[in-house]
């Protein structure tokens, strides 16, 4: 990802509906948990560190992301961020009590040496929450955009986490009710007459 998409992002994640949608789904999964120590890798700019600030005022909060533009917006809220590799992270084994992976994996080659060091800083009986795209048929512009590697289907991830030796208590798909609008202008962005709607990623 590039400073001038994350610049975007700063611009509308306070607002947008996508955002808004992942940061409860995160809530409602972490809540039974009541993390005291939550790292968010890949934390962009900030904001959703800044939600989870609201939802739990308690807890202590750090942010890692490799780009400094990143890190320097997360400071900018408020919040303690490092600039880091996902594959290296700098704390000790079982740090955290929650990790968060938003949509972070698909950006990395090597996705399970990603889950593998989440899985090092989380404490036992953590819990790693992760989003990533789903479906590899709607691959488009956008997500060469992105800077995306793959994108995913539950198979994959379970395999994913199998390998890593993590159980999943929870998966699905984000947006369901959504998808069909949003595969057929994936799919129809292939045609050279839509091709720009494939660009779009607000």
């Amino acid at each position: 990802m590039n400073d001038d998409l994350l610049d975007k992002f700063n611009e509308v994640e306070k607002f947008h509906w996508w955002w808004a949608g992942r940061q409860e789904l995160v809530k409602d999964l972490l809540k039974p948990e009541k993390p005291q120590k939550i790292l968010d890798i890949g934390c962009g700019t900030g904001e959703t560190l800044t939600f989870m600030k609201k939802v739990f005022p308690k807890s202590k909060l750090q942010g890692v992301d490799y780009l400094p533009e990143a890190v320097k917006y997360t400071k900018g809220r408020g919040h303690l961020a490092l600039r880091a590799d996902a594959l290296h992270l700098p704390f000790a084994d079982a740090t955290f009590d929650a990790v968060l992976l938003l949509d972070v994996i698909e950006h990395i080659k090597n996705d399970s040496a990603v889950i593998k060091e989440a899985k090092r800083v989380l404490r036992p009986g953590g819990v790693i929450i992760l989003t990533a795209p789903a479906l590899s048929f709607i691959w488009s512009a956008h997500d060469e955009g992105q800077g995306h590697e793959r994108r995913y289907t539950r198979h994959r991830l379970m395999k994913l986490a199998g390998k890593n030796k993590m159980t999943v208590p929870f998966i699905s798909y984000f947006n369901f009710l959504l998808s069909p609008v949003i595969i057929l202008v994936r799919l129809a962005s292939r045609l050279p007459f839509f091709s720009r709607l494939g660009r779009y990623d607000s």
